[in-house]
């Protein structure tokens, strides 16, 4: 089991992208810590499964965009693993709205801008005593193909993720002498809930695109993570990986 012993935190851990991977990482062997921000309901479905299989989870709730809730996120984090100590943290929850720009409110804009790039920094920078205590921490962000390709309508998302691919990057080269590394990975357009409320009219456009021509399922995206989560991948850092489907060739 790759990942046995290991204590992993995922935000957005109730969503599609995030249950898929709670309950792998936790296949691996890892305990897992399911954050939701509001949905309760789900991040306990994600504990219970984890639990249904022999794992071991909790839930646990947290707006990441306020550092004082992060703060206590990652003491909840201390509880569960019993010892001030974080092996992995996937900072995966994200929002993703569209609008033209002419109708981007500069609130909308800041509640982006916070939840995508603001909440990664204040996870990180909460959790750094508790990865500096793993001895061989992981860091992983979540970006998005939108940065690659410049899709219209979504520029404060385009924005948002552009800029974790320069936070993963300045991180790796910060925390690498520590023995933490920090990578990106970059999706297609996942099928997930909320995924398709917001952008069904371009799953067929990017599925044609894709140079393996049918819909990425959350599933598709595991075996890199647990991989990046991994001891396999501790000469792998500041790097972004497109798990795409050869939507993009880099």
């Amino acid at each position: 089991m790759e990942l046995a012993g290991r204590i992993v935190l995922v935000t957005g851990g109730s969503g599609g992208i995030g249950s898929a991977a709670c309950q792998a990482f936790a296949r691996e062997g890892a305990a897992v810590v399911v954050h939701y921000s509001e949905g309760r309901e789900r991040a306990e479905q994600v504990v219970g499964a984890i639990e249904s299989a022999g794992g071991r989870a909790r839930s646990a709730r947290a707006d990441i965009t306020s550092a004082e809730e992060v703060r206590r996120l990652m003491e909840e984090v201390s509880s569960f693993a019993g010892e001030p100590r974080l092996d992995v943290l996937f900072n995966n929850a994200g929002v993703f709205p569209r609008a033209p720009i002419e109708q981007i409110s500069v609130e909308e804009w800041d509640r982006v801008m916070a939840v995508n790039l603001r909440g990664s920094f204040l996870c990180v920078r909460e959790a750094l005593p508790l990865l500096r205590a793993s001895g061989a921490a992981r860091v992983i962000n979540i970006s998005s193909n939108t940065m690659e390709r410049g899709t219209p309508g979504t520029l404060h998302y385009v924005t948002s993720k552009a800029g974790l691919v320069g936070f993963t990057r300045g991180l790796a080269r910060e925390l690498a002498p520590e023995g933490i590394t920090v990578n990106c990975v970059v999706p297609s357009l996942v099928a997930t809930e909320s995924a398709d409320a917001t952008y069904a009219h371009s799953i067929d456009i990017v599925v044609a695109a894709q140079s393996i021509q049918r819909r990425q399922v959350p599933e598709d995206l595991v075996g890199l993570l647990v991989f990046l989560a991994s001891d396999r991948s501790a000469f792998v850092t500041g790097q972004t990986i497109n798990a795409d489907g050869g939507l993009v060739f880099r």
